[in-house]
């Protein structure tokens, strides 16, 4: 691991991390050479921070939020041609978990090799999901029971200790736990048309208010 390098993986949702990208091409790189979190003032401040640790995860900051040379061709990029740029860096960076081979291990072997960066809790629960979910998006190969929606389970009855039976919630923590397929927040983001720069500048500044009211509702 470099020291340009974070040790946390990125766990904003895969839609927010293009998003980011996506501001950048709109507003360019500063010209600083350094990128802060206030540059995605649509976000909380929570998602600026998770954002920063995810670019520098990825090798696009450095640990002084510097740019490195990674960064500029990916925001030039166009929507399609962003995705073999992104998908070589995915697999540079999670190197370790694609050796696994994500067709056959399991869903504790996938959060087992997650928890070795260190990470646990809804932390390593989003991280996971965005690894998913980048694997799906840029074609690398994963099973497909990962991108599934757990199933729900529904009520039971539960005897008491009169005898008398009543309902009880049988959604358990480890199914919240393995719905990789992420929460209301990432499907509403899905749900939000892609940011395309060769729109007019009209069509890109409502872009970008609509874009500001997702994000403040999501926050």
């Amino acid at each position: 691991m470099t020291s340009t390098q974070s040790t946390t993986p990125v766990y904003v949702p895969y839609p927010t991390l293009t998003s980011a990208l996506d501001a950048l091409r709109q507003h360019g790189i500063p010209r600083t050479g350094k990128i802060d979190k206030t540059i995605w003032d649509t976000q909380s401040g929570a998602v600026q921070g998770q954002l920063i640790l995810g670019f520098r995860f990825l090798g696009l900051i450095d640990e002084h939020k510097a740019v490195l040379p990674a960064l500029p061709p990916l925001v030039a990029a166009s929507v399609e041609e962003r995705k073999p740029i992104l998908k070589k860096i995915i697999e540079d960076k999670y190197r370790d978990i694609l050796s696994l081979d994500l067709m056959t291990i399991s869903q504790g072997q996938l959060e087992e090799a997650f928890r070795k960066f260190g990470i646990s809790g809804s932390t390593l629960m989003r991280a996971t999901r965005f690894f998913v979910k980048a694997c799906s998006e840029l074609d690398i190969p994963i099973a497909k029971r990962f991108s599934e929606r757990a199933r729900p389970t529904g009520p039971r009855k539960k005897r008491a200790s009169n005898g008398s039976t009543q309902t009880e919630d049988r959604t358990s923590n480890d199914s919240m736990r393995h719905d990789y397929s992420g929460g209301w927040e990432e499907k509403l983001l899905e749900k939000f048309p892609a940011f395309d720069p060769n729109w007019a500048d009209d069509l890109k500044a409502k872009w970008f208010e609509g874009f500001e009211r997702l994000m403040k509702v999501k926050g």
